[in-house]
This record gives structure tokens, C-alpha cells and sequence, in this order.
């Protein structure tokens, strides 16, 4: 019973701390995002957020392969990455209810012309970007839903790993998202001007940062995985 205690107060004390960072996050997504209307900044604070708990969440894993002394970090990655699902839920049902306001047509890009009685595809790669938000969603809402130890006695460990290495997909669809966002949807284009919408958007102050934690992913995989190969072929030498 007193192991039992121990672990849970252990788990409140994680997700506690977790919870903490992950506000921490927000309020500095939020500020620096102040030049923007008071709901974008809300989703802009909430994707900011979430995004950079899943990168830390991708991350720490290849790159304590390339510096042990991180390893002690990989043990977060289950409360980073449910923290990761939780605001990204909350932030992908704020869009759909007050942006698209859950219209399918409006979800994929198109605008309705009541001059032509008819939809016309407004903004290319709108609906792209916003059906790899939706995919990169709905796998972390099923990872962050069987990212405990009972889900992996149900499942079994093997199932466990093949379903949870779906975590890479979830975080490069994130960040195709997100750099959307971040570098084209809100810049000028001649769709813009013809509908009489604003063209004089400011900058998003992320948008390096969020091409940085892409790369960086990439890269740590790749050299993660050159060192795990040279290991092997050395160890298979000798």
C-alpha cells in the first residue's frame, strides 16, 4: 500500500511539474505573440506551447544516444508528450469552433461567394496544412491515451513500441503545420488582395525557432542512428 502511495504522489509531482513548464510556455507564447488579435494569440500561445513539448518529447530520445549525461530526461517524455496532446486538443477545437466554425469546406481552404452562389478555393495549402494539424492530433490524442503502464500490459511491449514510434509522424506533421503558418499563410498573396483581406500581417517571431527544432530533429535521428550503425559494425568486427 505504501508503494502504491509512493508511485502516485510521484505521478502528481511529474504532471504537476509538467503542468507548471507547460504554462510557463504559454504565457511566453502568449507575449510574444502580442501584436495579434486576441484569439489568434490564444491559438498561436496554445500551438507554441504544445509544439514545444512534443519537440522536446521526439528529441531527448536520439540525442541521449549521442550524450549519455540527458538520459535521466528520457523518463519525461510520457508526461510531455500527454501535456503535448492536451493543449494541442484544446488548440486544435478553439480553430475548428471559432475560425473554421467547424465547416468542411472552410476547413480545406474554400470561401463561399455569394455572388456565384458557390465555394471557391481561397488559400492553397490552407486545407493541407490543416489536415496534417488534424492527423497530428488525432495520432497524439491515441498515444497520449496509451502512454501508461496499463495500456502497455494490454497491448503487450512489442505493439506498445510499433504503435508509439507513430510519435515521429505525429511531430514532422506538427511542424509541416506549423511552418505553414509560420511562413506562408500569412503573407501576401493575390487572393489576399481580390477578397479584401488583410495583407499586412506581422511576422510570426517563431517562425526560425520553429524551422530550428525541425532541423534539429532531423539531424539528432540521423547522427543517432550513424552511431548506432558504428557501433554495431565495430562490435560485429571484433
Amino acid at each position: 500500500m505504501k508503494i502504491e502511495l509512493n508511485k502516485w504522489k510521484e505521478v502528481f509531482l511529474r504532471n504537476s511539474l509538467v503542468a507548471l513548464i507547460s504554462g510557463a510556455l504559454f504565457y511566453v507564447m502568449w507575449m510574444l505573440n502580442a501584436t495579434w488579435s486576441a484569439d489568434m494569440r490564444l491559438w498561436k500561445a496554445l500551438g507554441g506551447a504544445a509544439f514545444i513539448l512534443l519537440w522536446f518529447t521526439v528529441f531527448i530520445g536520439p540525442a541521449a544516444k549521442l550524450w549519455r549525461p540527458i538520459s535521466g530526461l528520457i523518463s519525461w517524455r510520457r508526461e510531455t508528450g500527454v501535456f503535448f496532446a492536451l493543449i494541442a486538443l484544446i488548440h486544435g477545437f478553439l480553430v475548428l469552433d471559432d475560425w473554421v466554425r467547424w465547416g468542411a469546406y472552410e476547413l480545406l481552404g474554400y470561401k463561399y461567394i455569394p455572388e456565384l452562389e458557390t465555394y471557391l478555393r481561397s488559400e492553397p495549402g490552407f486545407g493541407l496544412a490543416n489536415i496534417m494539424g488534424l492527423l497530428a492530433l488525432l495520432f497524439g490524442l491515441a498515444l497520449a491515451a496509451t502512454s501508461f503502464d496499463r495500456a502497455i500490459r494490454f497491448l503487450g511491449p512489442s505493439s506498445w513500441k510499433w504503435l508509439h514510434s507513430f510519435t515521429y509522424l505525429v511531430f514532422y506533421l506538427a511542424a509541416l503545420h506549423a511552418l505553414y503558418f509560420a511562413f506562408v499563410h500569412f503573407t501576401p498573396s493575390p487572393e489576399r488582395v481580390l477578397l479584401g483581406q488583410p495583407t499586412n500581417y506581422p511576422a510570426n517571431p517563431l517562425r526560425f525557432y520553429y524551422l530550428g527544432m525541425l532541423i534539429s530533429v532531423f539531424l539528432v535521428q540521423i547522427s543517432a542512428f550513424i552511431k548506432t550503425v558504428v557501433q554495431y559494425r565495430r562490435g560485429k568486427k571484433s
